[in-house]
């Protein structure tokens, strides 16, 4: 239906009427539509969103959007052309068991190498469950790249293809309509949509794909840059037997307000006509909306809208305003892992629950505050920490959304590069680690190189005490409590022969910002491990950590 609206500037955050929205909306569970998209993480991140359509006065579909950049998925080469195929599992489990599933395969249009490859173009698809019986529970969301397999070798025995995955509460009221007032149903974000020339009744229809909506749909609801228009569909239910209350006809308050608290924009909306009568004669009205974010600035917003009549339903939802392409373009994963590395307790803890533009919001200040220079748009400290992070990626292990997935990964970002690097891939003496477990905390230890200089245990097998002489020279006295300790922890496990690596550290290293390994003195020391055999190092000993003989 068309719309009239009366824009207003109003003073950030008026308290009267935020609290009157959130009044009229409270009646409504905040888990009844997602205030935020989803986050699906695993192999790759996708945005989901999860939005209820009414067919009737006791029947609800409930359709699942996906969005993927094209960077992350597989993309192979079908007749001339890259294509990449996906498959999505969907499943709301409701309270007393009972299960609706969904499982679809998409193959994407062709595409150019550029377009495959990049992270600011995305594929957007969906999947929809009709006529759910039941009105809460969860929903489990699984996207599959079906061209790429997980990594790790299992995995590739088994064929298993690499994954994105969410798990959420779902929620639906009983019904579409409000006893009193007028209801307002899950919002539907769009993007480059021709809005002046859409049917409303097209609005109705929820569809996987094609059409209107298929073509438009933007489930990670991420304006600014990628598009200055904020648009969305929502649908307006009368009370049973429609509605005559002048007051239910006067239209919507809609207010958005940035999370943070400094900035907040107030509309109004008013049915025409046709939205009038398809409310008097008890039917849904479907409310289009467009809103330029270019007076917005960058960050998280929630998204309020009420009826003016005071009495209803009414919703908050949530959307992002990005104006810089990189944050577009990088995987987040790498945002998750940046902050997990760099915040610590409660501030991890809001870091991990924040949308994804507050994220980087927060990792935003934190640089800025590490700058040497807050005047210079080039900070040397955020540089230096992506030129470790880049090689960690290549060199130690990888990173991830819970940082570095290596021991030797965090202590190289947190730290730096060591001093001096004592690396056994395939020790060729059974006392090689034992040695470096000594070393790590006793610092002035000599080397024994070779064989013949560790000694030789009594009948050719392991003594009690390898750190006495034995024939050999001795390697420290007394006898290292600490090292006796790992050693006797690892005396039954398979890694205590596998490779290790033993970092020194002569002058504290240097560390980018504080953190859990730095101003612990001089001297650090640490022992990674390969405890698998697969080439993942963790920390086996470490004397700023374990403490120091």
């Amino acid at each position: 239906m068309a719309f009239v609206t009366r824009r207003a500037g109003i003073p950030p955050l008026q308290a009267c009427l935020l609290v009157w929205l959130l009044a009229v909306v409270g009646a409504r569970p905040a888990s009844a539509a997602l205030i935020q998209p989803l986050d699906g993480r695993g192999n790759f991140h996708s945005y989901i969103d999860v939005v209820n359509r009414w067919r009737g006065d006791d029947r609800v579909d409930v359709l699942v959007l996906v969005s993927v950049a094209n960077g992350d998925l597989g993309s192979k080469d079908e007749d001339g052309s890259l294509v990449a195929r996906m498959r999505l599992e969907v499943t709301l489990t409701g309270p007393d068991g009972r299960t609706v599933t969904r499982t679809r395969q998409i193959r994407t249009r062709p595409l150019d190498p550029r377009d495959a490859a990049s992270r600011s173009l995305r594929q957007v698809c969906g999947v929809l469950l009709t006529d759910v019986p039941f009105r809460s529970g969860r929903l489990e969301c699984g996207v599959y790249d079906v061209n790429r397999r997980r990594p790790g070798l299992l995995s590739q025995l088994g064929r298993s293809d690499a994954r994105s995955e969410a798990v959420g509460d779902w929620y639906a009221e009983e019904g579409p309509r409000a006893a009193l007032g007028l209801s307002l149903d899950d919002p539907l974000y769009l993007v480059q949509a021709p809005l002046a020339s859409w049917n409303p009744e097209s609005a109705a229809e929820a569809t996987e794909s094609g059409g209107l909506l298929g073509d438009y749909v933007h489930p990670n609801r991420i304006y600014g840059i990628e598009q200055d228009r904020l648009q969305m569909v929502v649908p307006v239910w009368p009370p049973a037997g429609g509605t005559t209350r002048a007051e239910d006809l006067a239209g919507l308050r809609l207010q958005v307000a940035s999370d943070d608290g400094i900035f907040a924009f107030n509309d109004s909306i008013g049915f025409d006509t046709r939205g009038r009568a398809a409310l008097a004669a008890g039917r849904p009205a479907f409310l289009f909306y467009e809103l330029d974010v270019n007076r917005l600035p960058e960050g998280s917003y929630r998204l309020g809208l009420a009826p003016l009549g005071g009495q209803g339903r009414g919703l908050v939802s949530g959307f992002s305003v990005v104006w810089r392409l990189g944050a577009l373009a990088r995987h987040q994963d790498l945002v998750l892992g940046e902050g997990f590395l760099v915040f610590q307790g409660e501030e991890r803890e809001r870091f991990q629950d924040a949308s994804p533009t507050e994220r980087d919001a927060m990792l935003e200040a934190f640089w800025q505050q590490q700058n040497p220079d807050p005047a210079s748009p080039v900070n040397p400290v955020y540089q230096e920490f992506q030129a470790r992070v880049a090689y960690v990626q290549q060199f130690l292990g990888g990173f991830g959304a819970q940082g570095p997935k290596d021991g030797r990964g965090e202590v190289f970002i947190l730290l730096g590069p060591p001093d001096e690097t004592q690396r056994e891939p395939l020790p060729l003496n059974y006392r090689d680690q034992d040695d470096a477990r000594i070393k790590v905390y006793d610092r002035f230890a000599p080397d024994r190189p070779g064989s013949t200089a560790k000694g030789a245990a009594p009948e050719g097998s392991q003594g009690s005490n390898p750190y006495e002489s034995l024939g050999g020279i001795p390697l420290t006295s007394p006898v290292s409590r600490g090292a006796e300790r790992d050693r006797v922890k690892m005396l039954y496990s398979a890694g205590q022969n596998y490779g290790f690596e033993l970092w020194k550290y002569d002058n504290g290293g240097k560390p980018l910002f504080m953190n859990r390994l730095s101003n612990r003195g001089m001297g650090q020391r640490f022992l990674f491990v390969d405890r698998n055999g697969a080439g993942e190092y963790q920390i086996e000993s470490s004397n700023i950590i374990q403490g120091e003989e």
